[in-house]
């Protein structure tokens, strides 16, 4: 998956269920500008429950939910449970049950019944680390669609009150984005596409799409105008909202013009990755959305065919895609002579051909020859006047991690040995991952001897 940065709160847009106006289950009071200067509960303002009876394994949604509290003006020190929250679901219909978690089955801190609850809390409260929590579930018989307003009231030591409000849905969308590739033999630097293919898997229409397109060690090559390029990444990452896109549950939505990229000219194995969530939910847990950017000043990206059916594996969260390019990597080492005696030093070079770059793929293995023994091997400094061996240990061997080695480059690792007799050692270089083919147009070049002479 890409690393990103510069993350911010998922804001999301309204949807329009059951004649009520439902807000993004990303928002909540401290995301929608409460500071953490004051005292405040923060909740989902939406949040699709998951249907009685459906397992996590088989549901596309990740992200459990979410309670958030502090006290600033008195704050209690960590392990005091001074502070109290009410979580009650008496308005919420008979489709909402409160389901309390703790260190035991009943929850040592938590106490009440299924429609109202009571927690001893510290002065600062998060539920996705806590290890007493309550949030609300799907109740037996329930149906999609099903659902109403749970009520979380933080209490302070001082007896002061804050509100939040989460409106609470039983089913809901699940997206899914149809997997593509893996892409092989692909020439150095050609263009390739990739379609947008979107299922919804869940029990509730899709209202807005959230799409995040990252090119990797490819390059972006089409500019959404409906999608911004936050300026850290160059253009490498794009960030779509797509309010108006409706995708019913059961449909799948195929978006376009499609994706278009332009592979590396020398990465061997590249990746872009596509993401996409519904615009009501946001995105999982763990996703981070840059923020910012300019439009890019293509075509909009949009709906350019629905249908009820549609080939293909799907998978939820974020969907990565391999390029391997139709190009060979050519390391090589060369043979080293030295005497007998000691405090001899051998300088063993790997060289990198290319013309592919494979990354950090290689090791440098060193078989000392008989008898040496080795006073002194490659250092790596971790800490100051700290230094740990670079090489490890695999029997006789040393096998000594390369790194990445452009095309082009050397890497020379210097052995001390004692040695008391002739004789031969050898020096090879190795893929890390056997089951990898690099295409090697010459292997006999992966390996010499270490000759002593007497």
């Amino acid at each position: 998956m890409v690393t990103r940065t510069a993350a911010r709160p998922w804001r999301g847009v309204g949807a329009a269920l059951g004649g009520s106006l439902l807000l993004a289950a990303g928002a909540s009071a401290c995301d929608t500008g409460k500071s953490e200067t004051r005292s405040y509960v923060s909740v989902p303002d939406l949040f699709y429950l998951r249907p009685y009876g459906v397992k996590a394994a088989s549901d596309a949604r990740t992200t459990p939910f979410h309670v958030r509290a502090k006290d600033a003006t008195t704050p209690s020190p960590h392990g005091r449970y001074d502070h109290r929250l009410t979580v009650d679901a008496s308005d919420a219909g008979g489709a909402v049950r409160l389901k309390i978690v703790g260190m035991s089955h009943s929850g040592p801190r938590c106490s009440g019944t299924d429609r109202r609850v009571v927690c001893e809390v510290e002065g600062e409260y998060d539920s996705w680390s806590a290890l007493d929590r309550v949030y609300p579930v799907a109740a037996k018989g329930s149906e999609p669609g099903e659902g109403g307003v749970v009520r979380f009231t933080f209490t302070t030591e001082d007896g002061e009150k804050h509100t939040a409000r989460s409106r609470v849905v039983v089913g809901g969308p699940a997206v899914r984005l149809r997997k593509a590739g893996p892409y092989e033999k692909v020439a150095p630097g050609a263009e390739i596409t990739s379609d947008l293919v979107v299922r919804n898997t869940g029990q509730l229409p899709v209202r807005g799409l959230g799409v995040q397109l990252s090119g990797g060690e490819l390059e972006l090559r089409r500019a959404y105008s409906n999608c911004r390029y936050p300026e850290p990444y160059k253009g490498q990452v794009a960030v779509c909202e797509l309010p108006d896109v409706r995708i019913e549950p059961g449909e799948t939505v195929t978006l376009g013009p499609e994706l278009r990229l332009r592979a590396s000219r020398t990465r061997m194995d590249g990746s872009f990755t596509r993401a996409v969530w519904p615009l009501d939910i946001g995105p999982d847990k763990y996703a981070t959305v840059p923020e910012g950017g300019e439009k890019g000043e293509g075509p909009p990206l949009e709906v350019v065919s629905t249908s009820r059916k549609g080939g293909g594996t799907f998978a939820a969260g974020s969907v990565a895609t391999t390029v391997l390019l139709d190009t060979t990597s050519d390391f090589r080492v060369e043979e080293v002579r030295t005497r007998v005696g000691k405090g001899r030093v051998v300088h063993l070079t790997v060289h990198d051909d290319g013309p592919g770059d494979p990354g950090h793929s290689r090791w440098l293995v060193f078989t000392p020859p008989p008898g040496a023994v080795v006073t002194e091997q490659p250092m790596d400094e971790i800490d100051e006047d700290a230094f740990d061996p670079h090489c490890r240990r695999d029997g006789a061997d040393y096998m000594c991690d390369v790194g990445n080695l452009p095309p082009g480059r050397s890497r020379t690792f210097d052995f001390t040995l004692d040695l008391d007799r002739a004789g031969e050692g050898r020096v090879a270089v190795k893929e890390r991952d056997p089951s990898v083919d690099r295409h090697d147009p010459r292997p006999a070049n992966d390996s010499a001897k270490v000759v002593v002479a007497p």
